[in-house]
This record gives C-alpha cells, sequence and structure tokens, in this order.
C-alpha cells in the first residue's frame, strides 16, 4: 500500500510546484485593442481604444503601434489618467505614444483604459490598427515589456453623394474621395458649387500631395490662431514646402475664399514653377487683361500645359473664388502631371 502512495505523492509535489508558475501567468498583464466601428466611409473618424487588464500598481506606459498611413490618417492620442503625457511620436505609419503619473499618485490596478486614438479614413480598401509593443512602469521605476501584436482591423469604402451624380466634375470628385483628398458633409453632400477657403484648399493640396514636412514648423502669420485644428499641420507643412506664402501683412486669412489665380500660382509651385519669371506666353483669355501681375506667369505656364483652363466665353476669371469642384479637378491635373513626369 504504501508503495502505491508514492506516485500519488510525486503528483501533488509536482502540483504544489507548479502553483507559483501558473499564478504568475494568470496575473501576467493583458491587452485588447479595439475600434469604434468595423466599416467607415472615406473622411469618417475611427477611434482605436487600448486597455490593460490584470495589471498591477501601473504609474506610466508607453505605447508603440503601427497603421499604413495610405488608408489612415493619424489625428490625436489622449488619456484619462492624470499626469504628464508626452506628445505623440508620429512617423512612418508607427506611433509611440506614453504617459506617465506625477508626484505621489498611486499607480493602477486591474483593468485599465490606457489611450484613445483617433484617425480619419482616407483610403479605401481594409485597413488596421496593430499594438506592436506595451511598456508598463510602476512606482519604482521598474518596468515590464509585452509585444502583444495585437491587430484591430475595419473595411474603409467611398462615399457616394447626393449631389454629384450627373454634375461635369462627378467622376473627379468619386477619384478624389477614394484617394482621401476630400469628403463630404454629414447630410451626404458634397457641395461641388461651394465657394473654398484658403484653409480648406491648403488641407486639400497636401494630402494630395502627401507631404511629410514637419508639421511641427511654428507658424509666422499674425492670425495663425485663426488657422482652424483641422488645416494646422497641413499649413505648415505646405510653408516648409514653399507652397504657399502670407499676404503683405504677415496674415494668411484661412477663411478667405481662396481665388483662382491664388489656386493656379499654388498648384504650379507644386511642379516647381517659380513665380518669377521674365517671359510669359501670351493668354487668349478675354479678360487676361484682368489677371494680376503676380499669377500671370503661373496662370500662362498652367494655361499652356493644359493644367488650368478657362470657365466658359474664352474667360479666365481670375479675381472669381474656386468651388470645391474645381479645386479637386486641379488637383488631379497636377497629380496626373507630377505622375508622368
Amino acid at each position: 500500500m504504501k508503495i502505491k502512495k508514492i506516485p500519488l505523492l510525486l503528483s501533488m509535489l509536482l502540483l504544489f510546484a507548479m502553483m507559483p508558475i501558473m499564478a504568475y501567468a494568470e496575473d501576467k498583464p493583458s491587452f485588447i485593442l479595439t475600434t469604434s466601428i468595423n466599416e467607415a466611409n472615406v473622411g469618417d473618424e475611427v477611434i482605436f481604444t487600448v486597455e490593460g487588464h490584470s495589471a498591477k500598481n501601473v504609474y506610466g506606459y508607453e505605447l508603440r503601434l503601427s497603421y499604413d498611413p495610405k488608408m489612415l490618417e493619424f489625428r490625436k492620442a489622449s488619456t484619462a489618467w492624470e499626469g504628464f503625457t508626452v506628445p505623440p511620436i508620429v512617423e512612418d505609419g508607427s506611433i509611440i505614444f506614453a504617459h506617465s503619473k506625477v508626484g505621489n499618485a498611486v499607480g493602477e490596478n486591474g483593468d485599465m483604459h490606457l489611450a484613445t486614438l483617433r484617425f480619419e479614413a482616407i483610403g479605401k480598401g481594409d485597413a488596421s490598427v496593430q499594438l506592436t509593443r506595451v511598456k508598463l512602469v510602476d512606482n519604482d521605476g521598474s518596468s515590464i515589456t509585452s509585444e502583444p501584436a495585437l491587430i484591430s482591423k475595419l473595411s474603409i469604402s467611398t462615399t457616394s453623394y447626393i449631389d454629384t451624380a450627373g454634375h461635369w466634375a462627378e467622376e473627379s470628385i468619386s477619384r478624389a474621395t477614394e484617394k482621401g483628398w476630400v469628403k463630404g458633409y454629414p447630410d451626404g453632400r458634397f457641395a461641388p458649387d461651394k465657394e473654398v477657403t484658403r484653409a480648406e484648399f491648403i488641407t486639400m493640396l497636401a494630402r494630395a500631395l502627401a507631404l511629410t514636412a514637419s508639421s511641427d514648423q511654428d507658424h509666422t502669420f499674425k492670425d495663425d490662431a485663426q488657422i482652424p485644428q483641422f488645416a494646422k499641420a497641413h499649413v505648415s507643412q505646405s510653408v516648409a514646402a514653399g507652397l504657399v506664402k502670407g499676404y503683405g501683412d504677415e496674415t494668411f486669412r484661412p477663411s478667405q475664399w481662396i481665388t483662382r489665380s491664388e489656386i493656379t500660382v499654388m498648384v504650379m509651385r507644386a511642379i516647381g514653377y517659380e513665380d518669377e519669371m521674365e517671359v510669359s506666353p501670351a493668354l487668349a483669355y478675354d479678360d487676361a487683361d484682368q489677371i494680376p501681375a503676380w499669377a500671370y506667369p503661373a496662370i500662362a505656364a498652367g494655361t499652356e500645359m493644359g493644367i488650368v483652363k478657362g470657365k466658359g466665353q474664352n474667360k479666365f476669371a481670375p479675381s472669381s473664388n474656386s468651388t470645391r469642384a474645381e479645386a479637386v479637378t486641379l488637383l488631379l491635373r497636377i497629380v496626373d502631371h507630377i505622375g508622368t513626369n
């Protein structure tokens, strides 16, 4: 009988020896990455959240994520935790976001919401965000690192607008929307004949050209505070690329309607056009004498290349405000031109 008990005792000893290891595995932090929607239209906001579970005494953390910048455009990262948030580091489809409590704050335990990340859907097709690395730090400065490799996916489609069917720019609007350069309004309209502000067009231009210049550059415009949040980074990128300049009084005037002369000069700069040209081709527009001297070379060169055209009745209408449809069409022409040269 005693001999028969030995295998049982050995099994029990092995079980007790394994218990601390099993308990440690259960206590090891885990993470969840979720998205607010599984299907989105180009232009929609998509929110991803990162949560932690079974974590102990978390005083600070660092998250690393990756995404496809052709499908999603990063907007903002935030947390509900009190303390100090490091501004997100965003580069080539990767994001580093970190936060720390300050002072004698107590660390977080158990289940916790770590961060909210907001994107804009800009491409058509399947998109995803991946949580590649999580570093948790406790009050003593000790840390643990995990590489969860979690992926949250969604499908992005192009919105069908209720007011573009039969419009002369219908195809261009559809192409630009699919590329993520433009988007419609919440009521389903694109408003193709609505005039465009300088801030709106610069946003379209920066997206169309996929500008990568630093968006952290300080503006030098006196009315910088009036530039809408959605356009700030794009204005910085466009200024850095030399595509846009302010007025003589050092203002940008973001809410001012953009004229056909201004829009032509900006897109021509994108293909290396120099503002100051000693000789310009003669223009056959009936209102050529109304074209400002500073815009004449760009309009002349753009007309000769087939990039810009008149509005009908052989007029260019240089001082008329550009519409959303005109802006989209011009952007497609300039991008197509760049792609073939």
